[in-house]
């Protein structure tokens, strides 16, 4: 999945070079199908532009909120590849896949941010009155991830415990097995005490 993880996050930046090289952030768009189109844009928010404006003062430092959001999307991303790495022989392959796409998003954007100063947003969905925010590749990654690791929480059998890691059973004769059971809630104990 890790390997996964880097082609996706190599597609964006490539996809990202492409639109800086070819298109210029003059309202130019490229029509597709289907509503979609191909616009250079740039983001110093969060997605679809979101906490554009913020900045933190720790310390007498002053990070803008670019600086903020490239710090919590390469915590993010050392996260994630802890979770895969450290889980990699019990996660399924929907969560693994999930986990992957929402890496790749994290780090593809976390690259703009730290490299540019804004992340680079090109793809562009309107029909009728309906305008979707531009948004890229790695929003895309992170989005479908989402989406994954939700699905696969809802069809994730409730026996399991984690839906999405594999548990092994717990030994026999385990400590807890010696533990009496507690009494009802507000009641005495049934036998006799």
């Amino acid at each position: 999945m890790l390997f996964l993880a880097a082609a996706l996050v190599a597609l964006d930046q490539l996809s990202k070079a492409w639109v800086v090289a070819n298109l210029p952030r003059d309202g130019t768009e490229i029509p597709l199908l289907l509503g979609f189109g191909i616009t250079h844009t740039r983001n110093g928010g969060a997605a679809f532009g979101i906490l554009r404006d913020l900045e933190l003062t720790v310390a007498g430092v002053t990070i803008d909120g670019t600086v903020l959001l490239g710090l919590l999307s390469a915590a993010v991303s050392v996260g994630l590849v802890y979770y895969l790495v450290r889980n990699r022989k019990r996660l399924t392959l929907l969560p693994a896949l999930a986990t992957a796409l929402v890496l790749a998003g994290a780090a593809g954007n976390m690259i703009d941010r730290f490299r540019l100063g804004y992340v680079i947003d090109f793809v562009h969905f309107k029909v009728g009155s309906f305008d979707f925010p531009v948004f890229n590749v790695a929003d895309a990654c992170v989005v479908i991830g989402a989406g994954l690791l939700l699905l696969a929480s809802l069809t994730s059998s409730g026996e399991e415990g984690d839906a999405h890691v594999k548990r092994a059973p717990l030994p026999r004769n385990h400590k807890l097995d010696d533990v009496p059971e507690p009494p009802p809630l507000g009641g005495r104990p049934t036998d006799g005490h």
